[in-house]
């Protein structure tokens, strides 16, 4: 019995330590003050302001700067039925709430997981970045920022640091299904977005010569240009991928990301050879290759008649 009784009381005091020490936020009150601030002297309509330079990855930012207490929505502007998050700063204490859209903020609950703590604060981090804001953010927490695309690839595809269900519907918009139904132009400009600040060297024409059967894209990226012929072919994305290889290499490369379990075929966004060296520096290339197919580019396309 007393044996029992010491056990208990153990118990109870790990618990106790364990709840004394919950993560906090990487992102500081002082930031989000940054934040408000920055948004009150650069936005004429201030009782709803939206953010879309990251829509590629999900998170779109509304907030009312005027509010009291402070509360900045974080949502999927594409999938609407999916997931939200609120960070919120009340009485100088910041803290995350995350549930189904459906879920109103009052009875949101408040997030103490610390890897989903950790990818709340780096959607944060991307639009605090965009903004330039001074202070405040030190090198851990700029590597939070979904624009580094080296951690996202190693804590999302693999080393499945997130909890799965907050992955599986950003996940659409880092790999673009292989058998899309969208129209083609759709993956052209996926391309362009996911390119970032090199997207304006990136440019696609949509060329008929004739009917339907015959239309072609006229690629470029700087001085390199390749036409694609997408019309009947088994894979058209794939094969369109393969001609933008041709385009984007050397500065970029896409790669086809297969994993059975997520249910994903499809291709990944633009990276850097220095990102995929990073990659296999950190897994070797032979786990690389595993996830990540090299797409080799076709032969160029001659023009026709």
């Amino acid at each position: 019995m007393k044996e029992a009784e010491d056990t208990l009381i153990k118990a109870a005091d790990i618990i106790a330590k364990t709840e004394a020490i919950r993560p906090v936020p990487a992102t500081t009150p002082a930031m989000v003050e940054h934040y408000r601030r920055y948004l009150q002297l650069n936005h004429s309509d201030k009782d709803l302001l939206i953010m879309s330079g990251f829509t590629i990855l999900g998170p779109g930012l509304t907030a009312d700067p005027n509010a009291d207490p402070f509360i900045i929505r974080l949502s999927n502007p594409i999938h609407t039925k999916g997931h939200v998050a609120y960070l919120t700063l009340a009485n100088g204490t910041v803290n995350w709430r995350y549930a189904h859209s459906e879920v109103r903020y009052a009875r949101c609950p408040i997030v103490h997981d610390p890897v989903l703590m950790q990818w709340l604060d780096g959607l944060f981090a991307a639009f605090y970045l965009q903004a330039e804001l001074p202070e405040s953010l030190n090198g851990a927490l700029e590597m939070l920022g979904p624009w580094d695309r080296v951690r996202w690839v190693r804590t999302n595809l693999l080393e499945g640091g997130r909890p799965e269900e907050t992955l599986s519907e950003e996940i659409d918009m880092w790999v673009y299904g292989l058998n899309s139904k969208e129209p083609f132009e759709q993956f052209l400009s996926w391309i362009s977005e996911g390119l970032h600040k090199d997207e304006k060297h990136f440019r696609y024409t949509v060329c008929r010569e004739g009917d339907k059967d015959t239309e072609f894209y006229l690629l470029r990226y700087r001085e390199r240009e390749a036409m694609a012929y997408p019309a009947g072919k088994q894979q058209p994305i794939g094969y369109l991928a393969k001609v933008l290889n041709s385009v984007l290499q050397p500065d970029y490369e896409l790669r086809r990301f297969r994993d059975k379990k997520l249910g994903k075929d499809g291709i990944l966004m633009p990276l850097t050879p220095k990102d995929w060296e990073k990659l296999t520096d950190a897994y070797g290339p032979t786990a690389i290759e595993a996830r990540f197919s090299t797409i080799h580019t076709p032969p160029t396309n001659p023009k026709r008649s």
